[in-house]
């Protein structure tokens, strides 16, 4: 496979193609093939780190030590900050964890984050909702439950919403399960953990076009390197530009982006990063609600595709500006003492206008509800993350012990307005529609302080992981001068059990509880009570010896309670009865098996059931319609010619089934399983890379989920993209 954007794959090509060559005693033909004299970029950062030229054997210790420091081979990545917040083996890792490199990403040339995590088990995305990312790990949505660099972008209950372009990642991670101990507040079902490109210790140029279906053109740099000739200065900047029409008539999607960031690196014990991002959306994209009656069931009057926009396209926008600046400080004190901070201040202006249908459709099966909002806001994003980790031996016992403290702060000031009216779904007339002017002033802030600790305990193959952490949390909404306020606090902990053995493989065992802050009260003034969950998780990690690959497969049994429902005895107010519980196995394998193959395959189990709600609930013991499906599967592989007249050709495919799901809280009809293919052909020539992705290859028009009758969303249809990209 074809270098996907990391320095260890480039260099560990080199080396590899260098030792072939000398071993068949023609390093001078080597050294034509992989450059045109001066060298591939792997080749002149080899030269400039060892002092030697890249025909020699030097490299492959230079390289062999980068690989075994950073963790990560192509799709593999063999040790994670996000499930502990220490770098630690996956294996050790009482919890399920998955990550999306940035060699997987270039190779399936994800355009949003949805795209880049859809082969990961146990997860479902809606990729073709360019406004927000949508995605539901074990059954429960992670709305408002996405990390930057360890760090929550928080949200509130409107549409302004943090988002981040995949090209300005360097990894994905996916923590399965409740990770609340160690990052407060959050889903159940997990968390999104992405970290951003940082400024590199060698010179690193890329630039790229690419061009794709629904009129897309995207053109993208990133330059990174020292500054001085210590390499005590480092910097980087990555930036995107993008026009693109969308497989729905009518909506678009514009993007400008640009992000800085600076390193100081003043000794070996101490790292200063500062990292900023400019992101300006002037068309960000519109959701498009369909009904079932006319996409997945019948309806009278005809079918309704996905190219059809149900609302006004005079009138409805999306538009996003973007900023945020912030740093990751890291200092050792000495061998076992180590503080680290992360401080970001992001801030999101909105402006968003939209028309789209609701309710139920009328007995002709034509004319829908019509929901019109107009949406001006203005979010302010806080965080600060302290830690203090410090790295001893008590006996025969060693100890990663970390204490942390963090404040996380988010406020929203919002004039909006709405209007209620009906439509014809297959003749709209929006003449008598009226615009819809800002009407009410809210203010929404909430706090959140959390402190907590956690103990890594090994002892010989054995790992004892355990921690806790204490959250009080204070929100406030303020509607037209009208001020309500709560104040919720909470406790969670883990604890997990881990033991490797000479095989490689580690069975383990973990328990693990979350929350998450609910604003409101119940009909006597009862303020709201954290939404809590618990999960109970077996498994096992194995990485086979000599290989560079991991297979996971785990069981779970995770509780949600304190789930609003219906209060019956109070129509309009809302009570804290209910429960939802998730079961189910999942089973992955990440293999990276030379330069030439790399394969990923999942599997997903989910047994999800509404336990406990109010008596008259039409969702009490249905499954809930915005779970995930019974069962889902992926697999994707690619394979790069490395000898040859066709060296540099390669190939990639993929198959992802998704099964049927519950289309309503009763459960009256179900969202058809589907089954999609996506296809790759690339060709790397020199410091040339070329590819063609398609996604969908069959152009499957789908239904991804319906939360009722009629709002239904629809997947994304078959994309082209082709790109050409050159390194220097």
């Amino acid at each position: 496979m074809g270098y996907r954007g990391s320095k260890r794959v480039r260099v560990k090509r080199v080396q590899g193609a260098v030792l072939a060559a000398w071993l068949a005693g023609a390093t001078a033909a080597h050294a034509q093939s992989v450059g045109d004299g001066g060298g591939t970029p792997a080749s002149h950062a080899a030269q400039a780190e060892t002092g030697v030229d890249s025909g020699t054997l030097a490299p492959v210790v230079v390289t062999s030590s980068r690989a075994d420091e950073s963790g990560t081979q192509g799709y593999v990545a063999k040790r994670s900050v996000a499930g502990a917040k220490t770098d630690t083996p996956v294996t050790e890792i009482p919890q399920s964890v998955s990550t999306v490199t940035r060699d997987q990403m270039d190779a399936q040339a994800a355009q949003t984050v949805d795209a880049a995590i859809r082969y990961v088990p146990g997860v479902t995305t809606q990729d073709n909702d360019l406004r927000f990312d949508q995605i539901t790990v074990r059954g429960f949505s992670l709305d408002g439950d996405t990390f930057l660099d360890g760090m929550r972008l928080m949200r509130t209950t409107w549409y302004a919403n943090p988002r981040i372009d995949p090209y300005f990642l360097d990894s994905i991670d996916v923590v399965r399960g409740p990770v609340s101990v160690l990052y407060g507040q959050a889903s159940p079902g997990g968390a999104v953990l992405m970290t951003s490109k940082l400024p590199t210790d060698y010179a690193f140029h890329e630039i790229q076009m690419q061009i794709g279906s629904d009129n897309r053109y995207q053109g993208m740099f990133d330059m990174s390197g020292p500054v001085d000739p210590s390499g005590t200065i480092l910097y980087r900047v990555t930036g995107l530009a993008r026009d693109a029409d969308s497989q729905t008539d009518n909506v678009k999607e514009q993007r400008v982006a640009i992000a800085p960031s600076v390193t100081f690196r003043p000794d070996r014990d101490t790292s200063f990063t500062l990292l900023s991002n400019y992101q300006y959306d002037p068309q960000g994209g519109l959701f498009n609600p369909v009904p079932a009656a006319g996409t997945i069931l019948p309806n009278i009057n005809g079918h309704i595709s996905s190219h059809d926009y149900l609302g006004n396209p005079d009138t409805d926008r999306l538009n996003r500006q973007q900023f945020s600046i912030g740093y990751l400080f890291e200092h050792a004190f000495n061998d076992t003492w180590t503080i680290r901070q992360n401080v970001r201040y992001l801030h999101q202006d909105l402006q968003y206008y939209q028309n789209s249908i609701f309710g139920s459709l009328a007995s002709d099966q034509r004319t829908a509800g019509l929901f019109t909002n107009n949406n001006d806001e203005h979010l302010n994003n806080y965080t600060v993350d302290t830690q203090m980790q410090a790295k001893f031996a008590t006996g025969p016992v060693s100890q990663t012990v970390l204490f942390g403290l963090d404040v996380q702060r988010v406020t929203d000031r919002i004039n909006r307005g709405y209007g209620l009216g009906t439509i014809d779904i297959f003749d709209p007339d929006y003449s008598d529609i009226p615009y819809v002017s800002d009407t009410t002033k809210e203010y929404i802030g909430q706090t959140q302080l959390g402190l907590y600790a956690q103990d890594q305990l090994r002892y010989k193959d054995w790992t004892l992981t355990i921690g806790g952490r204490q959250d009080w949390a204070r929100s406030s909404d303020t509607i037209d001068g009208a001020d309500s306020q709560s104040q919720q606090h909470a406790f969670t902990w883990r604890a997990g059990l881990s033991y490797e053995l000479v095989s490689g493989i580690a069975p383990y065992a973990s328990y693990a509880t979350s929350f998450q802050p609910q604003a409101g009260s119940t009909f006597d003034g009862t303020p709201f009570q954290p939404t809590r969950g618990k999960q109970y998780e077996v498994g096992v990690k194995f990485q086979p010896k000599g290989y560079n690959a991991l297979f996971t497969l785990a069981a779970f049994d995770l509780r949600q309670q304190n789930v609003e429902t219906l209060d019956d005895d109070h129509p309009g107010f809302m009570t804290q009865t209910g429960e939802i519980r998730s079961r189910g196995f999942e089973a992955e394998a990440r293999i990276s098996l030379t330069d030439s193959l790399n394969v990923i395959a999942s599997y997903a189990y989910l047994n999800q059931t509404v336990t406990a709600a109010a008596p008259d609930d039409p969702s009490l013991g249905k499954t809930p319609p915005t779970g995930d499906p019974s069962n889902m599967a992926s697999l994707w592989l690619d394979y790069t010619l490395h000898t040859g007249e066709l060296r540099g050709l390669g190939f990639g495919g993929g198959a992802r089934y998704i099964g049927a799901a519950a289309g309503d809280t009763a459960n009256t009809f179900e969202v058809p399983s589907h089954f999609l293919v996506d296809a790759a052909v690339y060709y790397d020539v020199r410091n040339w890379h070329f590819a063609i992705n398609v996604n969908n290859l069959f152009n499957r028009q789908y239904i991804a989920y319906c939360n009722s009758a009629t709002q239904c969303y629809y997947g994304s249809d078959r994309s082209v993209i082709g790109t050409a990209r050159y390194q220097w």
